[in-house]
């Protein structure tokens, strides 16, 4: 029997390929996102619809993401997996920021991960065992554990989304949910392509750029950290933030 997963920010960057590798290793896959899958995913792995779905929503709206689980809930008893990879970043100056950027960041980077958990813990809990336990993975931030000048509230929104991870880790252990994180470097998603330059943004905010190992992530480096954070040599690993960076965050190079 097919496993079932939730993926937020399903039709972009890191989501979409997390829900395309998911589907070609055989699992039911629901997609939820403000935006339908690009029409380049009008290929027989998306097209099968029992076995892939796309719910309009917006995560960081109650009556949004209640409801979609709610659908989820209509069609199905449980699910094995949420992962977390809704996110918006704007960059900015801290205290240039707009307070509505601020309010997207927080909503989106924050509450959005708490409401699908919250909504998603019924049925991540049925058919959960010790040996078989649910997860949860959230797409963290190499930011969010060192934070550059340019983006600090996003960074902060990151920070404080790792926080959550090992907070959950602990109040759904009893429940026999996993909750871990992926924190990313600068990786080669529409959300780090279409970032203005600095001139546009009022900030010298620039993406980390090649890591030690010569390249930025594809988001397949991260997506292969979600599959193992999914699957059974995981299951005694709970309440981790895992960087996958390349080594950036490693140490400071001056080069």
């Amino acid at each position: 029997m097919s496993k079932t997963a939730v993926v937020t920010g399903g039709s972009s960057g890191i989501g979409l390929q997390t829900a395309r590798r998911l589907l070609a290793d055989g699992w039911r896959v629901w997609s939820l996102d403000v935006n339908p899958p690009p029409p380049h995913c009008a290929t027989p792995l998306f097209m099968r619809a029992e076995m892939f779905s796309y719910l309009a929503c917006n995560v960081s709206d109650i009556a949004s993401t209640q409801a979609a689980f709610e659908q989820i809930q209509n069609q199905t008893e449980k699910i094995d997996a949420l992962i977390c990879s809704a996110g918006v970043l704007r960059a900015g100056r801290l205290v240039d920021q707009p307070p509505e950027h601020i309010d997207m960041m927080m909503n989106v980077n924050i509450k959005g991960p708490w409401l699908s958990t919250r909504y998603s813990v019924p049925l991540l809990k049925n058919g959960s065992t010790p040996g078989h336990p649910a997860r949860v993975v959230f797409v963290g931030s190499i930011s969010g554990i060192r934070p550059k000048v340019g983006t600090g509230f996003y960074a902060a929104s990151k920070a404080a989304l790792h926080v959550l991870v090992g907070v959950l880790a602990v109040e759904l252990a009893d429940a026999n949910i996993l909750v871990n994180a992926v924190a990313p470097g600068t990786v080669a998603t529409p959300m780090i392509c279409e970032q203005p330059g600095p001139e546009g943004i009022g900030t010298s905010f620039r993406p980390s750029g090649m890591s030690p190992l010569g390249r930025i992530a594809e988001p397949d480096d991260v997506v292969d950290v979600i599959l193992f954070f999914l699957g059974e040599r995981s299951c005694y690993v709970t309440g981790t933030v895992l960087p996958v960076d390349g080594g950036t965050r490693a140490a400071f190079s001056p080069k």
